[in-house]
């Protein structure tokens, strides 16, 4: 979701976030989205209020951003793994690649060498025999 460019023709959103009311504006065409994460929001906000009970707006969110914060870091952490994992897989499929390719060339090269041999044998009794 980006954030809004202009003043002018902006969707609004009202939010409900533990209880109270919050105007929002949105591009148009985002509304559905920001419903989606307000509500998402309200249940995070709500489940720290039952857990720790009505503290205040402010400390409940700011409780709410830290953890989503913390799932954040942590998802941010596993992605930067696995793709050092996907990097590490595609350096040595690529490096098996090369390896067969350079056994490749070798064994050709070694077939040629045998069919010039072969044909050097066959030029010598051809120009033998005359």
């Amino acid at each position: 979701m980006q954030l809004p460019k202009a003043k002018n023709n902006m969707a609004k959103v009202d939010l409900t976030i533990n209880g109270r009311k919050y105007a929002l504006s949105c591009d148009d065409g985002e509304e559905a989205r920001l419903e989606r994460l307000g509500k998402r929001l309200d249940e995070r906000v709500t489940m720290l209020a039952n857990q720790f009970g009505q503290i205040g707006d402010v400390r409940l969110l700011v409780m709410v951003g830290i953890t989503l914060m913390d799932e954040f870091h942590d998802a941010e952490y596993m992605a930067s793994k696995k793709a050092e994992r996907l990097t590490a897989d595609v350096r040595k499929v690529g490096e098996d690649a090369i390896d067969e390719a350079r056994t490749g060339q070798a064994m050709a090269a070694s077939r040629l060498l045998e069919a010039a041999h072969r044909i050097e044998t066959l030029s010598g009794k051809l120009s033998g025999s005359r």
